[in-house]
């Protein structure tokens, strides 16, 4: 039922009411029913107004609550908000990464890099802002080096420092220590060579790049295969690298791996970045799974490895795998034009490629000798010189190393081998170095 019904709206003595806007004058003091539909209607309007600006400020109270969470303001131990960019396969990553000692150790997967150009990945990895490094510091390791386990764990540790890091010794130093991280770690194999080619038999599964990605191809000059030892050697000794803590991940600036946002990220070396698994299993506690006694053979590191190679490996094997046949004789009796000494070995090779990998045959060969000289003759040349007769103008490969003048040469026949400079190549300036005998007076 409607009731009929005059409202007396009586205005004060003062000034008209505006209400968003002025409203009909009245002389008698009561609003007929048009001036009472105005009210309505502008009640209503200011009514919708003041709704629309709480609605308006509601929303921006809520935009920059989000903002905040994904900056990390608010839940600092979340990734911040560029790290979410990363594409999503967080599943493929490393489950598990907050989990306290005592409990399953995270699971390691294999490599896996977002789909992003170098320049996009450099801004996505600089916008991951660093973690503190801590006061945590990895234990000085130590392996006794006079045992065969040492000679491959230094040849592992070596590879690895030098095909992922180069020649440079705080990069090396940095890799180092991620290695030696991992072997303690209870996550990951407890030897070295177990942690440096840990998933090589895949070729997208390995957890150092190198192991699978064709790298070991390339063979070091002989110098600097020796100075990546010398690191690897000065690790297993005591050596550690404070800079990076207790790092157990590292990748170059111009790659996103997808594990790199569930991590913290402590250190930069040059253009290396370097993680450790967040939470306890971050902490040093965390770091005192025993080490194995034994050192795994590497076969992918025999051709740069005597200590990998095995009882039942010799150099004529190696020399065999690298020319396709039997290797003859290294140190025949017969008295030639080269006259043979302790020391000297005589071998036959086939002259193609780069004749890299004969060097570090050379080097294996000569490995813990103060003097040292590898000799080679091409093998589809026999009538003009071979091991059984020696003959200097046809030497096609030369090795030697003498360490108490400090001697180290290595020369190629190069009308044999493709080699990349000219200073490398065996010619009349430098040929006496095949008669060398340990006296610096019978080589000038």
């Amino acid at each position: 039922m409607m009731v009929a019904a005059t409202f007396d709206f009586h205005r004060p003595a003062m000034a008209p009411c505006h209400l968003l806007g002025a409203l009909p004058q009245v002389s008698n003091g009561v609003l007929n029913w048009r001036e009472r539909g105005a009210i309505a209607l502008a009640l209503v309007a200011w009514v919708s107004l003041r709704r629309l600006t709480a609605a308006v400020m509601l929303s921006l109270t809520l935009a920059l609550v989000v903002t905040l969470l994904l900056s990390g303001t608010l839940l600092p131990g979340q990734p911040s908000a560029a790290s979410r960019l990363i594409p999503e396969r967080r599943g493929h990553a490393l489950p598990g990464y907050h989990a306290a000692p005592g409990t399953n150790a995270p699971k390691i997967e294999p490599l896996l890099l977002a789909d992003v150009d170098p320049n996009t990945a450099r801004e996505l990895n600089k916008a991951i802002p660093f973690a503190a490094l801590g006061t945590d510091r990895a234990l000085p390791f130590r392996m006794p080096p006079d045992s065969a386990e040492f000679a491959r764990a230094r040849d592992c540790l070596a590879s690895v420092v030098l095909y992922e890091a180069g020649s440079n010794r705080e990069r090396q130093a940095a890799v180092a220590q991620v290695v030696l991280n991992r072997v303690r770690h209870p996550a990951y194999p407890h030897s070295v060579c177990g942690v440096v080619y840990q998933g090589s038999e895949r070729a997208t599964g390995c957890q150092f790049t190198f192991t699978c990605d064709g790298a070991l191809a390339r063979i070091p000059s002989p110098s600097t295969w020796q100075h990546a030892r010398a690191t690897a050697s000065a690790f297993l000794t005591g050596e550690t690298d404070p800079a990076v803590g207790m790092a157990t991940h590292y990748h170059t600036d111009w790659v996103l791996p997808y594990w790199s946002a569930t991590l913290d990220k402590i250190a930069r070396v040059d253009t290396h970045l370097f993680f450790r698994w967040r939470g306890d299993w971050g902490r040093q506690r965390a770091f005192t799974s025993p080490v194995d006694q034994a050192e795994p053979f590497e076969p992918k590191l025999a051709f740069l490895s005597p200590a990998h190679r095995g009882a039942a490996t010799s150099p004529s094997t190696i020399i065999s795998d690298l020319s396709g046949q039997a290797g003859l004789a290294l140190a025949p009796d017969a008295k030639d034009t080269l006259s043979p000494r302790e020391g000297d070995h005589f071998i036959s090779i086939d002259a193609e490629g780069d004749g890299a990998r004969l060097a570090m045959l050379g080097l294996g060969q000569c490995e813990g000798q103060a003097y040292c000289k590898v000799v080679g003759w091409d093998r589809a040349s026999q009538g003009f010189g071979s091991p059984q007769n020696p003959v200097i103008r046809t030497v096609a490969f030369l090795y030697v190393t003498d360490k108490r003048t400090g001697v180290e040469i290595v020369l190629w026949d190069c009308a044999r081998f493709n080699r990349p400079s000219n200073a490398q190549c065996l010619s009349d300036a430098n040929r006496r170095w095949i008669s060398f005998k340990g006296d610096l007076s019978h080589a000038s």
